[in-house]
């Protein structure tokens, strides 16, 4: 007699938190570099090194990158950069994690701010946001058949279970050379660039993972002629890779969250040696999840009229996926330029990040609510050579979804799929785009499983004292294994005494148990 069986791998939400920290650092002026007048325009953005858990606590570590445009002191008025980094080391407290458990977080800068000191110095202070969740893994040999059996009695349940087939980190690179127009001057100076990832569609295959999206790329940079204004460029350019992933599907449900990590931009000759081609090289973070959706039918519970059977049982809860969806947010506003005296004259760039603000989970949908804080660049009448107007744009979004309870678990990954900002009049600008939700629901189940049994006697004095037939009339809640379990009958001597073709009973029905 052999149980046979099968694996349930899979994962549950152990905990979750979102904390906030803050850093700052001062930075001076490179002697290479003018002094700095004012601040025109800043971007950062955070590289996570390590999440790692331990006894009651989460550690993070990672890196601020930021890169800060000002205008020059002096009657010139030139635009300058300065870059610098701010590594940082954050430790959590969350009860219930331990060195087992599998950590992820999600950072976003949720404010940059830039402070100037004196002409040689700048204090920047920053607000980092991190989101984590912890994961433990969860593995069950259950009891799906019993072999070589005879004479035992199974009850068989069905279950679906979500496994997780796939969980891991995994980078891969991007590199591009974008040739400026002829129209344009030769490079001397890249002064501020901008690198995001637009349009991310991961779809999985057999064994690889395909990845297709876009790269967009914004330079400013000085011409090799002195007396020519700052040029600018815009360029997008597709990404279409195949990332290696073993256990990898056609058909199997993935959760890809792909982050612009580390990279720089240089300036590179073409054929005829000339400086007019920008080189993007960086590398793309990939957060890879892969589920797969098992139907299994598993023994429930076991007994036999001639033997006592003493089950072993072991439940686990986890996560089953209830649905993967991408909805999409569109964006909408306009917004009047704060400073009266000024006068836009083109729009140049226009970036930032999405911030969710409230998730509520309703009966049968999802509603969210967020801001995407914008920056735009832009070029104005008057001594400035650039500027940059902040702006805050609110959007809400109802995604209509399954039948939820208020223990299912929504797990939303937001990005900027467009963004765009045109002029309406010389103080006035119009920002449009789209936001991309990932949306995740998970619900809670709960799995008990038969791993192993133990064999003893049958209490002969209890199955003396049951009568060797009886006529029963099925009371409510009674089930055909119910019944022959009662009597030490089975439910193939009861189908065949009563005619049953199946194991079905109703309240109410007659029937006659013959004791085994």
């Amino acid at each position: 007699m052999e149980f046979s069986k099968k694996e349930i791998n899979t994962s549950i939400l152990k905990a979750s938190k979102q904390v906030e920290y803050n850093m700052d650092d001062d930075f001076n002026i490179p002697d290479s570099k003018d002094d700095i007048d004012k601040v025109i325009a800043k971007n950062g953005y955070i590289v996570l090194e390590e999440v790692s858990c331990e006894e009651g606590k989460v550690r993070v570590i990672g890196t601020l990158y930021f890169t800060i445009m000002y205008k020059t002191a002096g009657e010139k008025g030139d635009i300058e950069t300065l870059e610098g980094d701010i590594p940082y080391e954050q430790t959590i407290i969350m009860e219930g994690v331990d060195r087992t458990h599998q950590g992820e977080c999600q950072s976003k800068l949720e404010d940059l701010s830039v402070a100037v000191i004196n002409s040689r110095k700048v204090e920047v202070r920053c607000l980092v946001a991190n989101s984590i969740n912890v994961y433990q893994d969860v593995r069950l040999n259950a009891t799906c058949q019993l072999e070589n059996g005879q004479g035992i009695e199974c009850l068989y349940k069905d279950a679906t279970i979500t496994n997780t087939v796939v969980a891991k980190h995994d980078v891969f690179k991007i590199r591009e050379e974008i040739e400026i127009p002829q129209s344009k001057p030769n490079i001397k100076e890249i002064l501020w660039s901008f690198v995001e990832l637009k349009n991310m569609d991961v779809r999985p295959m057999e064994d690889k993972l395909s990845v297709r999206g876009e790269v967009e790329i914004f330079a400013i940079y000085k011409g090799e002629e002195e007396h020519l204004p700052i040029q600018y460029l815009f360029s997008a350019r597709t990404i279409s890779k195949e990332i290696d992933c073993e256990k990898a599907g056609e058909g199997m449900l993935l959760e890809a969250i792909c982050t612009l990590g580390k990279g720089e931009i240089s300036i590179r000759g073409d054929k005829d040696n000339e400086e007019r081609i920008i080189g993007i090289d960086y590398s793309v973070d990939m957060n890879i999840k892969l589920y797969q959706d098992q139907e299994m039918r598993l023994i429930s519970d076991l007994y036999s009229p001639n033997v006592e059977i003493i089950p072993k049982k072991e439940s686990i809860t986890c996560d089953n996926l209830l649905m993967r969806n991408m909805a999409k947010a569109k964006l909408s506003h306009r917004q009047v330029i704060r400073d009266e005296d000024t006068k836009i004259l083109q729009v140049c760039h226009v970036y930032g990040n999405v911030w969710l603000d409230d998730v509520e989970i309703h009966q049968d949908s999802v509603s969210v609510e967020g801001v995407v804080k914008a920056n735009v660049l832009y070029i104005s009448a008057g001594e400035e050579p650039m500027s940059c107007m902040e702006v805050d744009v609110p959007f809400s979004y109802v995604a209509d979804t399954v039948p939820l309870s208020p223990e299912d678990s929504v797990r939303i990954y937001p990005c900027i799929d467009q963004l765009n900002a045109s002029l309406i009049n010389s103080q006035e600008i119009e920002l449009k785009g789209m936001v991309s939700l990932g949306m995740s629901i998970f619900a809670k189940n709960k799995v008990e499983a038969i791993t192993d049994m133990q064999l003893e006697p049958v209490d002969t004095a209890k199955k003396a004292a049951q009568p060797g037939i009886v006529g029963y009339v099925v009371k409510k809640g009674d089930t055909l294994w119910s019944i022959a379990r009662r009597y030490y009958a089975t439910t193939e001597s009861i189908r065949e005494v009563n005619g049953l073709e199946s194991d079905v009973v109703m309240e109410g029905d007659k029937i006659i148990v013959v004791k085994s």
